[in-house]
């Protein structure tokens, strides 16, 4: 089982249009925040549905921990953040495209071109507002340290998880974990911090 993507190679950097913000000129803006492609293949046999989701375990504990060069330390504990989570995708489903995920009616949460599973909840998400779907890269521009962008998918022998649309990660991972049969992951990194820009 592997998970490829034409816009990234693991380890390397993700495309600034996949991101949710970039630099110009060394200034902070909006980026296109599109969906990178991804495939995935060599499911393994009894594979009923998938999980997909991106995640960035880099995300800072303490925003305001700052070291003397105003930098969050890149040694500072860490937390998962969830970019994008879908379940119950049926294994006939090899990919998405790049952008795929990034369009429809944001308030309406339709995010995909075409629906391939239950779009969840991510953790751009507020009390005041809510966030469907993917939402890329955004990491705080004082972080000392790359993040590391982990798109995984998970193969699973059940058809549903059979959760509803508002089940974060936390139940997502605890419902899916016994019926895992198999997983594969790609990996890309990404800053706003000048100092560290390839």
């Amino acid at each position: 089982m592997r998970i490829i993507s034409h816009d990234f190679s693991h380890g390397e950097w993700i495309p600034s249009e996949c991101a949710y913000g970039r630099l110009i000129e060394g200034n902070f803006a909006l980026s296109d925040n599109l969906n990178p492609h991804l495939q995935w293949e060599n499911l393994p046999q009894g594979t009923k549905s998938l999980v997909l989701a991106c995640i960035d375990p880099d995300v800072p504990t303490d925003r305001q921990a700052l070291n003397a060069d105003g930098e969050i330390p890149a040694e500072q504990p860490r937390r998962d953040f969830v970019h994008w989570l879908v379940w119950d995708i049926a294994p006939s489903v090899t990919g998405v495209q790049k952008g795929e995920a990034s369009e429809g009616d944001e308030k309406s949460g339709k995010r995909f071109a075409r629906p391939i599973g239950v779009e969840a909840i991510n953790d751009y998400s507020s009390a005041d507002e809510i966030h469907r779907g993917y939402d890329g890269p955004c990491p705080p521009g004082f972080d000392a340290r790359l993040h590391g962008y982990e798109f995984r998918i998970y193969a699973l022998d059940i058809e549903t998880l059979d959760l509803p649309d508002t089940a974060r990660w936390s139940e997502v991972s605890v419902k899916m974990a016994p019926h895992v049969i198999g997983m594969a992951s790609i990996q890309g990194i990404y800053s706003l911090n000048s100092r560290l820009q390839k």
